[in-house]
């Protein structure tokens, strides 16, 4: 049996340390032993050693250059993205999610059998970058982002997804202070929503679009809006916890971070209508 058959059946058992160690003696004689590489990069996965993984999956990336093993580049670049999110290094996320994404947007443009994965993926893609650009606070490249997103929704895309992605853009455009732009985007994802089938989730949806919609008029002294928002936002929370009090519900009563994020969320909104009745 040869040491990579050994490595791969010591991973098989669950011993990782035995075989990331017969997998780095290989390397050391074969550093291009692509079974090798694939292997370690997984092993440092599961041993938290993102910056080994980090460097055995850029290693092969150069072996998967052909169009023909395409998915393949995507499985490698995201993994790469991923582990530069889990080590908080958002800039290099980016930069690896980016390259996925026009690799994606290549092969959307071949008219051909896989056109419907490559926008699945894309869709992944554009939530993943547009996430990642919102927290390391670049707004202006998340509007593009979910921008881009938007085009493609428009052809493959749900209701409800687009939905979603019109607050995401109406979010990163609220930060920018581009508030024309912001109640715009609220609103649009708010007439979808309300157009929907009810569900819980659109009961949180709806909550949390009235709650931005709320921030801004209140930041525009316009109190009156502003009560009408936290009102509709307090009508959906309470919606939730009827949800989540009903028995049969069990999916719901089981996701207690669902319950704590609105007993949070309805504490909040209650002492915020109390100012905003003193302001009227």
């Amino acid at each position: 049996m040869s040491l990579i058959e050994d490595a791969v059946r010591l991973d098989e058992k669950g011993d990782y340390l035995g075989s990331l160690e017969l997998v780095l003696k290989i390397l050391e004689k074969e550093p291009d032993n692509v079974k090798a590489l694939e292997l370690k990069a997984s092993l440092c996965c599961v041993k938290n050693r993102l910056p080994e993984a980090i460097q055995a999956y850029e290693r092969l990336l150069k072996f998967y250059e052909s169009d023909e093993k395409v998915w393949a580049q995507l499985f490698i670049l995201g993994s790469i993205s991923f582990n530069y999110r889990l080590l908080k290094d958002l800039d290099k996320a980016i930069s690896y999610c980016e390259r996925s994404v026009k690799l994606c947007e290549r092969f959307l443009k071949i008219d051909g059998p896989h056109r419907e994965d490559f926008a699945d993926e894309l869709s992944q893609l554009f939530w993943v970058l547009g996430d990642c650009q919102y927290k390391s606070r670049k707004y202006s490249g998340a509007v593009d982002t979910y921008i881009r997103f938007l085009r493609l929704l428009s052809e493959f895309g749900c209701l409800e997804t687009i939905a979603d992605i019109l607050y995401e853009l109406a979010c990163a455009y609220h930060k920018l202070n581009r508030t024309t732009e912001a109640l715009s985007k609220y609103s649009q994802a708010l007439r979808i929503y309300d157009a929907l089938e009810e569900s819980v989730h659109l009961f949180s949806c709806r909550s949390k679009v009235h709650y931005s919609l709320c921030t801004i008029r209140f930041g525009a002294r316009d109190y009156d809006k502003a009560l009408f928002h936290v009102e509709k936002c307090v009508f959906y929370i309470e919606k939730v916890y009827d949800k989540i009090n009903d028995p049969g519900d069990v999916g719901v009563v089981e996701d207690d971070s669902v319950y704590k994020k609105a007993k949070r969320l309805q504490s909040s909104l209650e002492k915020n209508k109390f100012l905003w009745n003193k302001h009227k």
